[in-house]
Parts: C-alpha cells; sequence; structure tokens
C-alpha cells in the first residue's frame, strides 16, 4: 500500500458491535507501510458539521476525481487511526492527491501535540 491510497476495507464500529465494507484512506508513510499492516481512516458519507475532526470531501473539486470514491463519500474522518492489516482490503481505489493528503496528514499529527 502507498500513503495517499484509497482503499475498501472491512472497518469496525468504534463499540466492536460489527463492521462494514468502507473506503478508507492509507496516510502511514511508504516505509512503514513495508512491514504489510498500514494506518487508515475511515471516508465517510455521513456528515456532522459540529465535528471539528473531519477533513470535509467536495465531489465538485477536480481532486476528488483522483480519489474514485462515490460521490456521497463527503469527508474523511482523521481522528479515527485504524492499523490494518493488507489482508482486510478489499479492492484498491485511487489515490488522495496533495495538497489534500498533507492537511489531513497534518491534522492527524496535530492530536499528538
Amino acid at each position: 500500500m502507498k500513503c495517499g491510497q484509497v482503499v475498501l476495507v472491512n472497518y469496525p464500529f468504534t463499540d466492536h458491535s460489527g463492521s462494514k465494507v468502507r473506503p478508507a484512506l492509507v496516510v502511514s508513510s511508504d516505509y512503514f507501510n513495508k512491514r504489510g499492516d498500514f494506518i487508515v481512516v475511515p471516508i465517510s458519507a455521513q456528515e456532522n458539521p459540529n465535528d471539528d475532526y473531519v477533513f470535509p470531501l467536495d465531489s465538485a473539486e477536480p481532486y476528488f476525481a483522483a480519489t474514485l470514491l462515490k460521490p456521497a463519500s463527503r469527508c474523511v474522518r482523521w481522528s479515527k487511526l485504524m492499523t490494518i492489516s493488507r489482508s482486510v482490503v478489499h479492492s484498491r481505489l485511487g489515490h488522495m492527491p496533495e495538497p489534500q493528503l498533507g492537511q489531513i496528514r497534518k491534522a492527524i499529527r496535530s492530536i499528538f501535540e
């Protein structure tokens, strides 16, 4: 997997009540990803205007086409980091271009500062 790749993964609910196949964004470095595990954040169609921990997506913007996401995808939930194995990837979609990927990774780093 490459940093910035959009993938479909079996993503568990945070309360462990189940899971669904959802799009996710690989945010870990290519060097880290060589291990076979990598870090992703979910991509969601659910919007919450009071959630400060999302990166909004706009299907009308030129960058969006590179992601190969459905137009209903509304945001990257960058505060919900998860390490997953390559084996739970159902398929690869597109990629998140710069500078959007850079903004998302910067937001993730802010969690630890």
